[in-house]
């Protein structure tokens, strides 16, 4: 008789600048912590007794390495020019093994779950957005602006007839201080405002002064998915590619 595999229950840990976004997957559990909180949270995820835990960090701006030359050794050199010192660099392979994407975290979150002795996983978020591109989009030939816009921030990815060539993320506080950094961009990779695309991520009402200000200059699309329900609201697509690509 053929053994039934028994679903892996997990607990999804989002940490942001100011917050630790929790979902239990099972459970349908939502929670958000402050920094002040931590051994709360962590009590939180030990009642939802989950068989795993899996972190995804939006607060650590990431570089990112092409595989071929990527060193393990030299990992914190990779971060000089974008992030704090920090004890624990990571990094992640992409599903295409292309790229290496290095970060740093705090220990905090992870020496309490070490303490609990739950187990768990990490990722970068940009490497869910990055494998979520390559696997799920179709680019067109050319230059591929993919734009995603978080709260107070965004972040740009590009391609170049489908080969990854650029990210950066920016922080901004409003639409025109986003018009500045994107056409900055834009013009560094000779993007032309009448014939290449600014494809944004997702489509939100939150975000239309965005949209119609860059419509103004340049020809725009999106990339929509309308199966999902905004619940982590620092940055909306990401709640779609959780639903439909990571949860499943």
């Amino acid at each position: 008789m053929q053994k039934t595999k028994s679903k892996i229950k997990k607990t999804f840990v989002y940490q942001f600048e100011s917050i630790i976004h929790i979902e239990s997957s099972d459970d349908n559990l939502i929670l958000d912590f402050s920094e002040d909180y931590l051994s709360k949270s962590i009590d939180f995820i030990l009642n939802s007794s989950s068989d795993l835990v899996e972190l995804i960090y939006f607060n650590s701006h990431p570089s990112i390495v092409p595989s071929l030359y990527f060193d393990n050794n030299i990992k914190s050199k990779y971060l000089i020019t974008n992030t704090v010192s920090a004890k624990t660099i990571l990094s992640d392979t992409s599903n295409d093994k292309k790229i290496k994407v290095v970060y740093s975290i705090s220990d905090n979150l992870i020496d309490l779950l070490n303490k609990s002795k739950l187990e768990h996983s990490y990722n970068n978020y940009f490497t869910y957005l990055y494998n979520f591109l390559i696997d799920k989009v179709l680019k067109p030939k050319g230059l591929s602006f993919f734009v995603n816009l978080n709260n107070k921030s965004f972040d740009i990815i590009i391609f170049n007839n489908n080969e990854f060539i650029f990210f950066n993320s920016f922080k901004i506080n409003d639409e025109n201080e986003f018009l500045y950094y994107l056409f900055f961009v834009l013009k560094n990779y000779e993007g032309s405002n009448k014939t290449d695309k600014v494809i944004f991520l997702g489509k939100f009402e939150k975000f239309k002064d965005y949209y119609d200000i860059a419509s103004k200059y340049s020809v725009i699309d999106f990339i929509q998915d309308d199966n999902s329900s905004i619940i982590i609201h620092d940055s909306p697509f990401f709640s779609i590619i959780n639903e439909n690509y990571i949860r499943n």
